[in-house]
């Protein structure tokens, strides 16, 4: 220790300045969503920017789980986001969003999930009711983690043997049925910062958040698919 002592008083070190990172990570462009579909990075982009101090979400198996991280690229000190891709558990970020609000009412406790994972949960929705939960539904009418990882995997099979076509639901109606209170989203996201001034971490009624999400928008690859 004497040594270095002495050498640093001998020599001055400086530290070597690192590049700064530019404000997007993203080396790709994304591709577009068709009209009348909500432009998945631009709805990722402006939550970034409204998500509230002392928050956590869930991301369910769906195509969020995936395709939010390939958007943001960094974390937001507001929010805690964690994935349940592992094992598959569809439909399990419901359970984990509404022990997460249980354990800890004073958040704001927000759920991603497909159209597909819904119908794994929908029925335990009235108990969860008055827990003031969010829930964001994707509904592209599709399991759209089977049909563009079986484009890849399967790439000679034709498309009707997916499987993957759901039928669309009124799923705002199914909420409200169950004493939720919901919104629609719009496509041009033009209700959005709305829809955020009816969420506080006090309110009793949970909420659904419907919005409809093109298919065919893929905004990152699915690094499962290495395995399959």
């Amino acid at each position: 220790m004497n040594e270095l002592v002495e050498d640093i008083q001998r020599e001055e070190y400086s530290n070597i300045p690192a590049e700064k990172a530019p404000q997007n990570l993203n080396k790709t462009a994304f591709n577009v969503s068709r009209k009348g579909y909500v432009d998945m990075v631009d709805l990722y982009t402006k939550l970034d920017y409204l998500w509230p101090e002392n928050s956590f979400a869930v991301k369910d198996v769906c195509m969020v789980y995936k395709d939010h991280q390939y958007v943001i690229s960094r974390p937001n000190d507001n929010i805690d986001f964690i994935s349940l891709y592992r094992g598959s558990a569809m439909g399990g970020a419901f359970g984990v969003a509404v022990g997460a609000k249980i354990a800890a009412p004073e958040k704001n406790v927000y759920c991603f999930t497909g159209d597909g994972c819904f119908r794994l949960f929908a029925g335990n929705m009235a108990e969860a009711a008055d827990l003031g939960i969010v829930v964001f539904l994707l509904n592209n009418r599709t399991l759209g983690i089977v049909s563009q990882g079986l484009q890849k995997v399967l790439p000679d099979m034709d498309e009707e043997a997916y499987h993957s076509y759901l039928k669309s639901i009124d799923y705002c109606a199914v909420a409200n049925s169950f004493g939720w209170k919901s919104f629609k989203l719009l496509s041009d996201l033009s209700n959005l910062k709305y829809i955020f001034e009816q969420i506080n971490p006090g309110m009793r009624q949970s909420v659904l958040i419907e919005l409809d999400v093109d298919p065919d928008q893929n905004l990152g690859n699915n690094p499962r698919l290495k395995n399959l």
